[in-house]
């Protein structure tokens, strides 16, 4: 009778070649515990990786936003410059502006900061005249943020 080609078993099922590598090289089959403990610790960072998603994604959700963009700015003289930008934002809202006045070599020669209160629309149009300590070349919204009235 031909012997067969499969590899000979150990009691616990594992091929004896398995078992010489795991006497040679210390090896010992995963136990229960540890194996109990491993799955905790990937269930444990998956809730935590979820709670923070929520987290995240309710604070973004209930922040408001308040955007700007420069429409254009008026020739300049010696002493001020003109700027018109839109600020856009929800109508009940207050927003605070930052405009400043820039000269040729872009330092900031006059700033500004206006309040937008609320309103009729969510996109507000201000023209505004910055005063400067000497001929601007440019005018420029730094940013608006939302305020309590």
């Amino acid at each position: 009778m031909a012997e067969t080609t499969s590899a000979r078993r150990r009691s616990d099922g594992r091929p004896e070649r398995d078992a010489r590598l795991d006497e040679r090289y210390g090896r010992r089959p995963p136990s229960p515990h540890r194996r109990r403990a491993a799955v905790a610790g990937v269930a444990a960072l998956a809730v935590a990786g979820l709670a923070w998603v929520v987290w995240a994604g309710t604070g973004l959700a209930s922040r408001e936003t308040v955007t700007h963009q420069v429409v254009g700015f008026s020739a300049p003289t010696d002493t001020e410059v003109g700027l018109t930008f839109q600020v856009t934002k929800d109508p009940g809202a207050t927003a605070r502006c930052d405009v400043r006045a820039l000269a040729q070599d872009f330092t900031t020669v006059g700033w500004l900061t206006i309040d937008i209160g609320p309103a009729q629309r969510d996109v507000v149009q201000r023209e505004v005249e910055i005063r400067t300590q000497q001929r601007a070349v440019s005018a420029e919204v730094m940013g608006c943020e939302l305020v309590d009235a």
